[in-house]
């Protein structure tokens, strides 16, 4: 997988230097200059509260008994997202880490692995209306463009995705037993699972989970309202960039781009490709490329000045942990 992987950002890098070149290295370079320092931190800071919110539903997912307090599935989901943009080659990775982030162990392991797989299904499936605000309000400002194509593709993969662990709802736990046997053989973090994983319980947390609906429902509702802050964040990086646009446009920016990531998941952290389809998407309401790649730059710095932070004090609370239990034990 890791040279798929490292393919797949090479390949991610070559576009990122053609879209760069396309726009123009030096209009991008003056554009993001107008986001300065304290640009950044107000975006770092205004993506806090979307975090908070999907740890949430991540909880939410829990069933009937979540693993851990709320402000530790805040936290788990801090995490996850963190390793996600900061490891690139790891494309499991920040799954893992976010469950470590749970300080969980055993069936309680069990739970939070099974309960953030549900909560990927249902903020995948909370994607599919926010893609298609998108697409009504490109029809709207931009009837003509060729994007409508690969935007209708792109939901019709989403829906596969939700739809086929949905209705194969009887098989989801053999899949589950499956790929938590592989993950706890090769993360030695996750280890406690392969004690549990093989004697049913599986299945029955899994009932748990899924006969919530009414949880379920909510996490559902809070993913929706994450995905819609999404286009409101990306109207305010255009702001702090001095590109200001309405909020209908942000809108169609970040809900087409959402629809293009759909193909792009073999590329990490969908480098290049992200740049891409923001001159895409920008392009079809009218704004200039530089201004694209510049905010698709901008979001990028958010996230990997929000997951170096994070993971610097993720591994660093976990080593104070480990010492901790060290003194213990040689005290005791």
């Amino acid at each position: 997988m890791k040279w798929r992987s490292a393919v797949g950002l090479i390949l991610g890098a070559a576009v990122l230097v053609a879209t760069l070149l396309y726009a123009g290295a030096g209009a991008v370079v003056r554009t993001l200059e107008g986001l300065r320092l304290t640009g950044l931190l107000i975006i770092v800071f205004a993506h806090l509260p979307i975090e908070t919110l999907m740890g949430i539903a991540w909880r939410l997912a829990s069933g009937s008994a979540p693993a851990a307090s709320p402000p530790r599935y805040m936290w788990a989901r801090l995490v996850r997202d963190a390793a996600a943009e900061t490891l690139p080659f790891s494309q499991i990775g920040g799954f893992v880490l976010g469950i470590r982030a749970l300080r969980l162990s055993g069936p309680a392991a069990l739970r939070g692995v099974l309960s953030m797989s549900v909560d990927l299904i249902v903020e995948l499936g909370a994607k599919l209306p926010y893609v298609l605000a998108g697409v009504l309000a490109l029809l709207a400002l931009a009837p003509g463009s060729g994007l409508m194509r690969p935007l209708g593709i792109g939901l019709l993969l989403t829906a596969a995705a939700v739809a086929v662990p949905v209705l194969g709802r009887r098989r989801l736990g053999d899949a589950f037993e499956r790929a938590i046997r592989r993950i706890s053989q090769r993360w030695p973090v996750l280890a406690s699972l392969r004690r549990v994983h093989g004697d049913g319980d599986i299945n029955v947390v899994l009932d748990d989970i899924l006969r919530h609906r009414k949880r379920l429902a909510s996490g559902f509702a809070l993913h929706l309202l994450c995905w819609f802050l999404g286009a409101a964040e990306l109207w305010l990086i255009f702001h702090l960039l001095g590109k200001p646009v309405s909020i209908a446009r942000a809108l169609v920016i970040d809900g087409v781009v959402s629809g293009l990531r759909t193909f792009v998941f073999m590329v990490p952290a969908a480098a290049g490709v992200q740049e891409a389809s923001y001159v895409l998407a920008c392009a079809a309401v009218g704004i200039a490329p530089a201004a694209a790649v510049a905010a698709s730059l901008a979001r990028r710095a958010r996230d990997l000045t929000m997951g170096a932070a994070t993971l610097g004090i993720a591994f660093g609370t976990d080593r104070a942990v480990i010492r901790g239990r060290g003194e213990t034990s040689c005290g005791s």
